[in-house]
């Protein structure tokens, strides 16, 4: 957090060297906090900044055109370059310690980064080499071959064409990769160090502006870009800036940024206009420090009739299927061109790319559904065609705005009533060993268990995203619980629900979603290959996608705001109203609700103890596939979200420890919870005597009882399936 007094020299500083700025923030005063102040946006800064006159003593770096069609011109004091090059020879200190790497390459083009790049290596003790821009691709090849360097820094456009160039990249000996300029994907990342034969984190992307500078790097341990020292981040939407643009999604934000260091440039509250995801605190040894998942695209006053789709989501298609390929992306005349240029691509490739892009994309599947850009073309260059990009940093796509969609509200009637469920102390069932053990009554929302969070998240951002409108078909698999809080929400925005279900669907599941005028689609047979039923209900899925024009499938098992709804609201809760959470006992089945929780607890740096509570036959953590009777708890497969690195613990229930869970928490506290909540009871029993005394542990009752009362409640069916006696009064155990 940026301090208070800091603030206060900065904008001194600010108005000092830019008497401008005092008519911006109305005069001077003694205190200022930092959302009062205006945000620093193209417009003013293209008004008073970017065309000053140049001091002869000051650097000065040129980019290209602003929406004016003037150049921006933006200057660095000695102090400044100084600042600069310190930033960043502390970041490549750490970014390669231990590396044993002595030999150091830039090949960077033009601007800021490569003219101090050499400064920082010398800095470094490292020999180093700069590789001109003007020279021919085969110079560079032939530079990087007989250099040998053990460190490349450079763009990820001008590695693409010496990738493309080269017969073996691994001939070339480098062991680190440091990245800077566009935007690198994780699978443009992968397949880089594949053909180079390194690690993925072996490739480090640093991120910065001319503007600013150094910005932020990705740290791989922690899967995120973390903001650099010296910037205070913040993250706002499209809402705060007059300029025209759509609104983003939830989880996506416009960076802006304040500098401590940055001298000849009002740095206060400076508007990137990149678009970043997941933007958040993270805890770094101790430390909180600002952080964000990736950069997706860029937005811009510039662009009056629409915003930047995400080259990024584009990019990360294509690496999927082509290792070798360079990109270029535009749209024309109302039709979007993808341009690949492959040693390898085949036109099933290219059908393939092009289906994917329709699929993953909100935006370009709107406009191609309403007519806003024709179909998708993916063209595959001739080995000696240029691409139709003109400079090789750009990368740059541009799209017509839709009209305004009609607004959905999904925050009123019993929707309105999801979250904030109550957390109760479970007294009775453990008075006698010393914990306080307290339930997240997730029971409590209204469509009956915790999937009501995800199910409105992902509708909510589907909305908003233009994916989904009025007529929409949502298709899910769920065996219960998602197609319920899908079914409620569905009726209540007026779209069309269908549920593929499975033969393990209880007949009270199938009544509820027929009560809520949902379409049940049922899988019969289990998929041939694993014998699970998960894999058939999917593969139906995609075909009822097919069969259905203008079909959406919110894909619980890899929709981000599956987890990203607890990360927000659930264990938010929990903290609000328990001064510490010791231990954390959550079940496991697609793994969003925990792993929105664990993430909460890591980022806030809580401390607590994450317990995942499984299934006996369940595949998620390496077991034995076995049989299951109940739905909801354990899975065939391992789940896209499933992060073991964030879990401490794994509790292994079996379908009798269930039912007696579940039987002794409706005998002791009178609460008539489902089968996942049974699990957490008997994990909990059975780790109580190795947890401390005077711990506090929260579990997550999951779903209501009443959808288990032909299983796990009736006694005739409980025999049918375990035989021996009923749990008695007296006891927890089935003899």
């Amino acid at each position: 957090m940026m301090l208070l007094d800091e603030l206060q020299d900065k904008v001194q500083e600010v108005i000092g060297g830019y008497p401008w700025y005092k008519g911006l923030i109305g005069g001077e005063k003694t205190n200022y906090s930092l959302q009062d102040l205006p945000l620093m946006t193209s417009k003013i800064l293209e008004t008073y900044y970017y065309t000053e006159s140049a001091d002869p003593s000051l650097s000065v770096y040129r980019t290209s055109g602003t929406s004016s069609g003037r150049r921006k011109s933006i200057f660095y004091s000695q102090e400044d370059d100084r600042h600069y090059i310190d930033i960043k020879t502390k970041l490549f200190a750490e970014l390669l310690a231990g590396s044993g790497c002595t030999r150091a390459v830039a090949d960077m083009g033009t601007g800021h980064a490569a003219n101090t790049a050499l400064s920082i290596f010398e800095r470094l003790g490292l020999e180093n080499h700069a590789i001109p821009f003007e020279l021919p691709i085969e110079q560079h090849i032939e530079r990087l071959q007989a250099f040998q360097p053990d460190v490349l820094y450079t763009m990820p456009s001008i590695l693409d064409h010496i990738v493309y160039a080269s017969d073996n990249p691994r001939a070339f000996g480098i062991r680190r990769i440091i990245l800077v300029g566009e935007i690198a994907t994780p699978e443009w990342q992968r397949n880089m160090a594949r053909l180079f034969g390194l690690e993925p984190r072996d490739i480090i992307d640093t991120y910065g502006s001319i503007e600013i500078g150094t910005i932020a790097y990705y740290s791989h341990e922690l899967g995120r870009y973390i903001v650099a020292d010296g910037i205070y981040a913040e993250g706002i939407g499209t809402q705060e800036l007059d300029e025209e643009l759509q609104p983003l999604g939830t989880d996506e934000s416009i960076l802006v940024l304040t500098s401590n260091v940055r001298k000849l440039l009002p740095a206060i509250r400076f508007v990137t206009y990149d678009v970043v995801r997941d933007f958040r605190p993270v805890m770094i040894g101790g430390v909180e420090k600002m952080s964000f998942e990736s950069i997706v695209k860029r937005v811009g006053r510039e662009l009056k009739h629409g915003e930047k789709i995400s080259l990024y989501d584009i990019e990360q298609v294509v690496y999927r299927h082509l290792e070798d390929a360079i990109i270029r992306v535009k749209v024309r005349s109302n039709a979007l061109t993808v341009y690949i240029k492959s040693k390898s691509a085949v036109d099933a490739t290219v059908q393939a790319i092009r289906q994917e892009i329709r699929e993953c994309i909100p935006e370009i599947g709107m406009m191609i559904r309403n007519h806003l850009l024709n179909d998708i073309e993916v063209i595959i260059a001739a080995e000696d065609e240029p691409l139709d990009s003109g400079q090789v940093k750009n990368k740059k796509l541009y799209y017509q705005m839709a009209k305004d969609r009609a607004g959905l509200n999904l925050n009123g009637g019993i929707l309105s009533t999801i979250g904030n469920t109550p957390l109760i102390k479970l007294s009775n069932l453990f008075q006698t060993n010393g914990l306080g053990v307290y339930a997240k009554m997730e029971l409590l929302n209204p469509g009956g268990s915790a999937k009501d969070r995800p199910a409105l998240r992902m509708i909510e951002e589907a909305w908003r995203e233009g994916t989904i409108g009025p007529g929409t078909t949502i298709i899910e698999s769920s065996s219960g619980n998602m197609a319920i809080s899908l079914a409620m929400i569905c009726k209540y925005a007026g779209l069309r629900f269908i549920s593929v279900v499975d033969p393990r669907t209880t007949e009270t599941n199938l009544q509820i979603l027929k009560a809520l005028d949902a379409t049940i689609d049922y899988v019969v047979h289990p998929d041939p290959d694993t014998g699970e039923f998960l894999p058939a209900r999917l593969n139906r899925v995609q075909q009822l996608l097919t069969a259905i024009p203008g079909s959406f499938w919110p894909n619980q098992y890899g929709n981000k705001n599956n987890y990203l709804s607890h990360y927000h609201t659930t264990m938010k809760e929990i903290v609000n109203e328990l001064d510490r959470v010791d231990y954390l006992f959550c079940s496991v089945s697609t793994c969003g609700t925990i792993r929105g929780l664990a993430e909460y607890a890591r980022d806030h740096g809580l401390g607590t103890k994450i317990v995942a509570v499984d299934a006996e036959g369940s595949a998620i953590f390496g077991g034995n596939k076995g049989q299951r009777r109940f739905p909801g708890l354990g899975a065939g497969i391992v789940p896209p979200f499933c992060r073991r690195d964030l879990i401490d613990r794994i509790v292994h229930v079996s379908d009798r420890d269930i039912v007696q869970g579940c039987r002794a928490l409706a005998r002791s506290e009178s609460i008539l919870a489902g089968a996942s909540s049974g699990g957490i009871i008997a994990a909990v029993q059975q780790m109580e005597q190795e947890i401390p005394p005077g711990s506090v542990c929260t579990v997550i009752l999951h779903d209501k009882g009443e959808r288990y009362l032909d299983t796990v409640y009736s006694d005739s069916w409980v025999q049918r399936q375990f035989g021996g006696e009923l749990p008695s009064e007296d006891g927890d155990v089935l003899s």
